[in-house]
């Protein structure tokens, strides 16, 4: 098969466009870029797809998140690339081009925040929104050597903010650093942050260690190390930590199971209705995911959602975080992105990896910690649902401590 056309490498940004702060806050003299499926008044949100344009009229106010940054004093760039519709972890768009991994140009960015990322990485902004369904804000984070958060669900306002898979969807966070990260969390969660004390007992998730790439575990083996010199830690695997059939496997099938029908429900009026231009990719998985995901299977997976977030959170609450490689594999070089490359294992092993907090509803926080031959690598860390700021509380006291 024909590999994608991912030499046309772009400029993060679909437009830029500069929007002052509304007032002062705390979060004054910070630069941001927002993603192209968050509403900004009397400019189209694109949703990186030329059909979804030409078929929907102009939002007339701000999404939520972007006046809450406004009004903590915020100065806006512009809007970013996203993959086509949000429905991608690769970053490569047919019709806008691919953002560059600022890190490891060689490299995609990860998706569909990709520009956010991209943005971030090569610090044209101090900090960039984004959203995450499946893994769009950690993945990008994770391939560009940045910090990238997915809150608690629900915790922050997606009002204004075009939909993928509602039970799922994130307004989400990418940071040049920890302590800029914690300032926006604290905005976007309206939360007065206060210090408390963030010893927390660490768990490895074996399952994900094992199924990491050699050269990733060799490259965060010292980081690991740290962490167990500073912090109680333990190692189970996800089925001791909630039921005996669960595993990274089991959680992309249900995770890939539930966002397509609530894709289906999402496009499938506009699909049939504008017959819109669509790239080739995200047409197929539209019509052999979405539509054709067998609906009458729903109950079963809600329950089992409904399990698995249950004895997540019952294992967490006890003031437990969860560590493991953001993802198992480097990011996949531009030449290597072919159909028959997406067809294969890459995005089912990233997803499996990812749906721990999505089907979970619990937050989670990617820090870069290593490179491996200047591909970035990050570590990831989940607490239970709610617990936000204390997991970027924990995150930045991490961070400290990897450095000495």
């Amino acid at each position: 098969m024909t590999p994608f056309d991912t030499a046309n490498i772009s400029d993060p940004f679909i437009k830029k466009n500069k929007i002052t702060p509304s007032c002062h806050g705390q979060l004054n003299e910070l630069s941001f870029a927002i993603k192209d499926n968050i509403d900004v008044a009397n400019e189209i949100t694109g949703y990186g797809s030329p059909g979804w344009i030409n078929t929907h009229p102009k939002p007339v106010v701000n999404a939520i998140c972007l006046e809450q940054l406004l009004n903590a004093g915020g100065t806006c760039h512009g809007k970013t690339k996203s993959d086509e519709l949000a429905y991608s972890l690769i970053g490569v768009n047919s019709f806008y081009g691919t953002p560059l991994n600022p890190k490891a140009p060689d490299r995609v960015p990860g998706g569909s925040s990709s520009g956010s990322a991209s943005a971030v990485a090569g610090e044209l902004v101090d900090f960039a929104i984004g959203t995450d369904t499946g893994g769009s804000i950690r993945i990008p984070a994770g391939n560009c050597g940045v910090w990238g958060y997915r809150p608690s669900h629900g915790a922050i306002s997606v009002s204004g903010v075009l939909a993928l898979a509602p039970s799922f969807d994130t307004v989400g966070i990418i940071a040049q650093t920890g302590k800029i990260l914690k300032k926006v969390m604290g905005v976007l969660l309206a939360e007065n942050d206060s210090e408390s004390n963030t010893d927390s007992s660490v768990c490895f998730v074996e399952d994900i260690f094992q199924m990491s790439d050699r050269q990733i575990l060799d490259k965060i083996t010292p980081s690991l190390n740290k962490i167990s010199r500073f912090h109680k830690v333990q190692t189970l695997k996800l089925a001791e930590m909630t039921d005996p059939h669960v595993n990274c496997n089991w959680l992309f099938e249900q995770l890939g199971f539930l966002l397509s029908t609530e894709i289906w429900n999402t496009f499938g009026a506009w699909i049939k209705n504008e017959t819109p231009k669509l790239s080739p990719g995200v047409e197929y998985n539209l019509h052999n995911y979405a539509e054709s995901a067998n609906r009458k299977d729903i109950q079963s997976s809600l329950y089992s959602k409904k399990s698995f977030q249950n004895k997540m959170n019952n294992f967490l609450c006890e003031g437990r975080i969860l560590c493991f490689p953001t993802t198992v594999d480097l990011a996949p070089r531009l030449d290597d992105i072919t159909p028959d490359f997406l067809a294969g294992d890459y995005i089912p092993r990233a997803m499996g990896v990812n749906a721990i907090s999505s089907l979970s509803c619990a937050p989670q926080i990617t820090i870069p910690v290593a490179k491996v031959s200047g591909v970035p690598v990050g570590l990831s860390f989940i607490a239970g649902f709610g617990q936000d700021m204390r997991l970027i509380r924990f995150c930045n006291q991490l961070n400290n401590q990897l450095k000495n």
